[in-house]
């Protein structure tokens, strides 16, 4: 006999595959500009309608071999790994936090970020009425689990990552005279700090920048190390020894203050050479933030 909660967790992966194949509908219109519910499934290449066995996740991407029925085009790969992964977070919000309406919080969240990263990585672009649902959700979470108390705190997180977002990109004015990071940067910054609060938010905001440093930024100073800019390069290793050093041993004002001065020299340098190579390239940061937002979600 199955148990209440393998067959709850059946029942939960199978929504996240078919919700999976859901964001992948999503994630192409938000970049197209067309509506989410009409018109009909097609196919992006010939445009032709699909049938509805051609929309089964997964499996129709196995059955037809990775190409399109009727033009014989490749389908992209994003489309099962995205209805997978889509299965395994909700499978772990399951696990993590069982049946509550937490769980139905958590899958949400977690979509909403999915969604984000994937079209800031595709085209850089990032729908901000998807971060300000995810907000507006924290807002409502706070106020159901702690009231008055744990809305203030949301609010107050939310203020929190605007604020600190908003400090970082507009930094790039001073060195760079344009934006360090995209607007809607800020948005999910804000939309973190009313899930997690306003006790949490600087450090999820502190491990994206290490995640960022870790998954971006090397190509950035592997380049910058070519050129022979040593100085980039030796504040990018201050900064995240302090990160580490900050996460793993101490965490007191003084390797908060490491953090914050290696930090902002980093910038400071990173901006210089944006500037000197004629603007350079926007490196997407959602993805960061969603990486860390994850940590604290379930670690």
């Amino acid at each position: 006999m199955i148990d209440l909660n393998t067959y709850l967790m059946i029942w939960i992966c199978i929504l996240g595959l078919c919700l999976g194949s859901f964001y992948n509908v999503v994630i192409l219109r938000s970049l197209s500009g067309e509506s989410i519910v009409f018109p009909p499934s097609k196919c992006p290449k010939c445009g032709h309608k699909l049938f509805w066995w051609h929309n089964i996740p997964v499996l129709s991407y196995i059955m037809l071999r990775g190409k399109c029925y009727f033009c014989k085009e490749k389908i992209s790969i994003q489309y099962p790994i995205i209805e997978i992964l889509t299965m395994i977070l909700f499978g772990m919000a399951f696990r993590w936090y069982g049946l509550s309406y937490t769980t139905l919080f958590v899958m949400f969240w977690l979509s909403c970020l999915l969604i984000m990263t994937v079209t800031d990585i595709k085209e850089k672009l990032v729908d901000c009425n998807i971060a300000i649902a995810a907000g507006i959700s924290g807002l409502i979470f706070a106020g159901i689990t702690a009231g008055k108390y744990g809305i203030l705190c949301s609010a107050l997180g939310m203020v929190a990552g605007v604020l600190i977002m908003e400090i970082i990109a507009r930094s790039g004015f001073i060195v760079a005279k344009k934006r360090a990071m995209g607007e809607a940067d800020t948005y999910v910054a804000g939309a973190l700090g009313a899930i997690f609060g306003i006790f949490t938010i600087v450090r999820v905001l502190l491990l994206s920048l290490c995640v960022s440093m870790l998954f971006v930024l090397p190509v950035f100073l592997y380049n910058k190390y070519k050129a022979n800019d040593k100085q980039t390069c030796i504040f990018a290793i201050l900064f995240t020894i302090s990160l580490l050093v900050f996460y793993r041993a101490w965490q007191n004002w003084w390797t908060l203050s490491a953090i914050a001065v290696t930090g902002i020299m980093l910038i400071y340098f990173v901006l210089k050479g944006i500037k000197k190579s004629d603007g350079g390239n926007y490196l997407p940061y959602v993805p960061a933030l969603a990486l860390a937002a994850a940590y604290y979600i379930f670690i």
